[in-house]
């Protein structure tokens, strides 16, 4: 009987893993119908390199992603609608707004752009439905369906939390951004156009000189990741440890998988630096986020 059961959810983990690669492709042909001549164009070193990052990325967002559905209160289309918001928002939309905030060290074209938003829509509107088929979410169970009682906050303990975070948040960027990322030579030159290593104070007092709007913008994130963490903390059973465990990692690894493709706008350093540096800080930002609002009822 247990080899059974553990034979049959194999099956529906590759299955899901499988979805996942599918979502991607199928949704990149879509946006980018050249893909396949480029990808012609490739040496064959180039096109396993390409080859193993997609099959890693897929892997890994399938995993994540499985963790919310399979610890469900939520059933069919209300749980694919927030599956699919969650990944969208996470992987696509909070890494693309900062790109395009940071457009000038990119200088990403226009057209490329719209090609990686709608890539990342359709496969979050592809892979969502077919993982909560999969993994037997689509009918309602005999669980109750009533969200968690503790994000009943009082509206103080809102006030405070949407507050407080997003500052929190800043402190966790601009720390990991500067004691990782800025670090590496060829991230300080991507952005500065010099290796020149500041403090952390000066080079804090220079990048708010030349961006003055930094500051409001990573607050508007700050407020946007709390808004991606609620509904997992809604639709999840299971004690604070795991939500806060399963939002950390969904921020930070669904944000930075894609850190792990090759691409034209940035080289591998500055690629491995970011990587470190987002999946960390967003990590414990998630984490953070869990903790605080799976407290006990005010």
């Amino acid at each position: 009987m247990k080899i059974k059961k553990l034979l049959s959810v194999t099956i529906r983990i590759v299955a899901v893993i499988l979805a996942m690669l599918f979502s991607f492709i199928i949704a990149s042909g879509i946006a980018n119908p050249q893909a396949s001549a480029q990808s012609a164009s490739q040496t064959p070193e180039e096109a396993a390199q390409v080859g193993i990052a997609l099959l890693v990325v897929s892997i890994i967002n399938a995993l994540l992603l499985a963790i919310p559905i399979i610890h469900s209160r939520w059933h069919g289309l209300k749980l694919m609608g927030a599956i699919a918001l969650v990944f969208f928002g996470t992987q696509t939309f909070m890494s693309q707004i900062e790109t395009l905030f940071f457009e000038s060290a990119f200088d990403i074209p226009g057209e490329v752009m719209k090609r990686i938003i709608l890539s990342g829509f359709l496969t979050a509107l592809f892979f969502a439905p077919l993982a909560v088929l999969i993994l037997g979410k689509v009918q309602k169970s005999n669980l109750d369906e009533k969200p968690s009682p503790s994000i009943a906050l009082s509206l103080r303990g809102w006030g405070i939390r949407l507050t407080v975070l997003p500052f929190v948040y800043i402190a966790l960027y601009f720390l990991f951004g500067y004691y990782i990322a800025w670090q590496s030579p060829d991230v300080r030159m991507l952005y500065s156009g010099t290796t020149e290593m500041l403090s952390f104070y000066e080079q804090m007092r220079v990048t708010f000189q030349n961006s003055p709007g930094i500051i409001p913008f990573q607050l508007l994130r700050g407020l946007v990741w709390i808004g991606l963490a609620l509904p997992i903390l809604r639709l999840m059973k299971g004690s604070v440890f795991v939500k806060s465990l399963t939002i950390g990692l969904l921020f930070g690894l669904l944000l930075t998988t894609q850190l792990l493709f090759p691409n034209p706008y940035m080289q591998e350093p500055v690629r491995l630096a970011h990587f470190i540096e987002t999946s960390t800080s967003t990590f414990l930002y998630g984490w953070l986020i869990g903790q605080v609002f799976t407290s006990p009822k005010e």
